[in-house]
């Protein structure tokens, strides 16, 4: 094997995932029951992501987030147990990641009513909402559970989440929203500062 087939393999194996993420969010289009699910995801993680956290996430928001998590886990639970047919391992890996973004989802709220400051870095929505976009279509049976599928998923979430940091950051530069805020900073200061 020459050193040019071990690239090609390599270059085919990475293909592979990219193909399987990006499956992951076209699945909605080709199949759209699951449209009702996927498109209060994305308007909760846009509107929150954009309005709400674009300074960091408060407790507030971690809370809700945690609460759109349990929500969306019901769901999850609501089509598992209707597409169960025979015991399997996939059903059984299906019970498992709900059981684990449910636990997550309820450690979040807790937490946060606790008044627990980590929640607000493990609690952000556009973790919450990677978590919710990528599985969605693995737990309604429209794309297929495999060590491949959980890899693309993980190898493709920092793409996800610095390509929309980017998007956030440009947006910000001509919103009217950030003038808005910057505003209120500059308030905020004199009034600290007057004290």
């Amino acid at each position: 094997m020459t050193f040019g087939d071990i690239i090609l393999i390599i270059l085919g194996f990475l293909w592979e995932l990219v193909v399987l993420w990006f499956g992951i969010f076209a699945a909605p289009l080709l199949y759209l029951n699951l449209l009702w699910i996927i498109i209060p995801i994305y308007l909760t993680w846009i509107f929150t992501d954009f309005f709400q956290e674009r300074r960091g996430t408060s407790l507030g928001n971690a809370i809700t987030n945690g609460a759109v998590v349990l929500w969306v886990c019901v769901d999850w639970l609501r089509q598992t147990v209707t597409l169960w047919e025979t015991f399997s391992v996939v059903i059984f890996a299906k019970f498992g990641l709900l059981l684990v973004f449910f636990l997550y989802g309820m450690f979040i709220i807790i937490e946060g009513i606790k008044g627990r400051d980590f929640v607000t870095k493990f609690g952000r929505v556009r973790e919450s909402a990677y978590i919710m976009l990528a599985f969605t279509p693995i737990m309604y049976g429209v794309v297929e559970l495999t060590w491949m599928m959980l890899l693309s998923i993980i190898v493709g979430f920092p793409v996800f989440y610095y390509a929309f940091e980017m998007v956030d950051r440009q947006i910000g530069k001509w919103s009217v929203i950030q003038r808005v805020e910057e505003e209120e900073d500059t308030e905020e200061k004199i009034r600290l500062q007057a004290r």
